[in-house]
């Protein structure tokens, strides 16, 4: 439940945030210049190949920068960091095949069969009241269609189902060209 109040809070406030850098030309560069010299200094330690894409800015009690980067692989990161430098989450997309074969299993058992749109890894390392974790926790969520309804799992890295949603269909839950 926690987590659930925790994750709509936090995308109203990304859609407003987005919103809000949509609306100015040239917001990216901007972005990446304004960036506290602790935050680039904490996101280079982890990236150092890679390429700042995109910077959001969030206040909760205190001020996030979710920052988009792109690997030199393609790969795209958003690293969650405090204005300290601290670096609060980082996200992945990641394959099927390589996440652990007991969160594998505990996806393929909800999913029954459905589409898998994509499969994130998260891995936390403080929490939003910036409480440094002593082991980074890592979880995975997908995102699956049956039957033309969406919904997300989360799991632990040990393969325990952490939180399975259904969204409404009219739901935005992404882009959905690719659900054919």
């Amino acid at each position: 439940m926690k987590w659930k109040h925790w994750k709509t809070i936090s995308f109203m406030v990304l859609i407003g945030v987005t919103v809000c850098i949509a609306a100015y030309a040239g917001r990216h560069e901007r972005g990446k210049n304004s960036l506290p010299a602790a935050v680039k200094t904490a996101i280079q330690a982890l990236y150092p190949e890679a390429v700042i894409e995109e910077v959001e800015v969030e206040r909760e009690g205190l001020k996030l920068y979710e920052v988009e980067l792109e690997q030199d692989n393609g790969q795209e990161v958003e690293v969650t960091v405090s204005s300290d430098g601290t670096i609060v989450e980082v996200e992945t997309e990641v394959a099927m095949g390589s996440i652990p074969q007991v969160v594998a299993e505990a996806i393929a058992q909800v999913s029954e069969g459905a589409k898998i749109k994509e499969i994130e890894k998260e891995v936390t390392y403080a929490v939003v009241r910036l409480v440094n974790l002593d082991t980074p926790r890592t979880t995975y969520e997908a995102e699956l269609i049956k039957d033309g309804k969406k919904s997300e799992i989360k799991v632990a890295a040990d393969g325990t189902v952490l939180e399975l949603k259904t969204e409404n269909d009219d739901d935005d839950y992404g882009d959905d060209d690719d659900d054919n």
